[in-house]
């Protein structure tokens, strides 16, 4: 098969990275406005297999021209611009997986059928992982009414103030922090504030302690799930980044709202984007990645756990692995037909019965490791 990629960065690269060494892609190109972040790859993929070229997103007529030439794609793109590789893919006709989520995805059902397209939104970690191993457990369960997806990337050495590195976009981390949590509570969905409630969870040593706060992080399970009793994300963090982060929110300082400063006007947001993303870069790459899926249903519980850790091997972050694999395998499932049908659909409907045993199976020869428990 042939296989796109839109964005070399931090997951982008990592997707390129492994369709390109997988044996079921004869060919992979990376597309990205960035040429020295698409060298970079290049040189780190050598072989004849991945293939760089300089494209813009919002160039629409120029991005469907690309799709068209692929059986299947990936997008790996930061929030702000997701969605014009949805509609560019929807256009296309073409198969694709999508990493982040948007609420817009869930719209352009009706319009990817006319087209024949087929698009996977929200398939990383989470959203994406977490929601197909909760959707398989409740299946296996006979049914249930009670969900919980704890998931976070955390450093190895936390460093201070606020013990946290930035594993993917400082845009969408700090979506999760601003944005309303949508959960279901009593059979309905709620919105809460991601810092109102910040509770302890234990985990096996090394690890130990963790806090955690909602976020809206349900993305398609919000639609698909929708008329749980019991049903969150809840973001995992080392203990203490929750109250900074809180102190900041409260101050005004992820605003959107526009202030002066000397002569020009400019918002609080922003400016965080800049300040604190390259606070939260430092340290070293070396990172965690903890998730844990519950599920409770009519015949008990099942919970799986994961603590991966950073590939020092190939130099690839445990985000990089949980969520970019994931993307890379699942966009394979697409071009080999193994997901049937045309529109939207969530990972949790494109991945499921024999596709969830393998794609468990290629985590775990790629060094991802889940253990389940019932």
């Amino acid at each position: 098969m042939k296989a796109a990629v839109l964005g070399s960065g931090l997951m982008g690269s990592v997707i390129g990275w492994d369709l390109a060494r997988s044996e079921g892609v004869d060919e992979v190109v990376v597309a990205d406005v960035d040429e020295e972040r698409l060298g970079a790859l290049k040189k780190r993929s050598p072989g004849k297999k991945l293939s760089v070229e300089l494209l813009d997103i919002r160039e629409k007529g120029k991005v469907v021209s690309f799709l068209k030439r692929f059986d299947a794609a990936a997008s790996a793109l930061p929030h702000g611009i997701v969605h014009l590789s949805d509609l560019a893919a929807v256009q296309a006709g073409t198969k694709m997986v999508n990493i982040a989520f948007e609420d817009e995805q869930m719209e352009l059902d009706e319009e990817a059928r006319k087209t024949g397209a087929t698009l996977v939104p929200g398939c990383g970690v989470a959203p994406g992982l977490g929601g197909i191993l909760l959707t398989d457990a409740l299946q296996e369960l006979g049914g249930g009414d009670e969900g919980h997806i704890l998931v976070g990337g955390i450093p190895q050495k936390p460093l201070p103030p606020y013990g946290y590195k930035l594993v993917f976009s400082i845009v969408g981390l700090l979506r999760e922090y601003t944005d309303d949590a949508r959960v279901f509570r009593g059979g309905k969905m709620v919105k809460v504030r991601p810092f109102d409630t910040v509770d302890t969870y234990e985990f096996p040593p090394p690890i130990g302690a963790l806090e955690g706060f909602c976020t809206d992080g349900l993305a398609s399970l919000v639609y698909t799930m929708n008329g749980m009793r019991v049903l969150d994300e809840i973001t995992l963090r080392w203990p203490g980044h929750a109250d900074k982060m809180k102190l900041l929110l409260e101050s005004g300082y992820f605003s959107r709202e526009k202030v002066r400063a000397g002569d020009v006007q400019v918002s609080p947001l922003e400016v965080s984007w800049e300040v604190l993303g390259k606070k939260l870069s430092e340290g070293e790459p070396k990172d965690i990645t903890v998730m844990r899926v519950i599920a409770k249903g009519r015949k008990g519980s099942i919970i799986y756990d994961m603590v991966d850790r950073y590939d020092e091997a190939n130099g690839v972050t445990s985000m990089g692995k949980t969520t970019a694999y994931t993307g890379s395998i699942v966009t394979q499932m697409l071009g080999k037909g193994e997901v049937q049908g045309k529109g939207v659909i969530p990972p949790e409907k494109a991945v499921t019965g024999k596709l969830v045993r393998t794609l468990l199976r290629e985590l775990e020869q790629r060094g991802v490791q889940i253990r389940k428990e019932r």
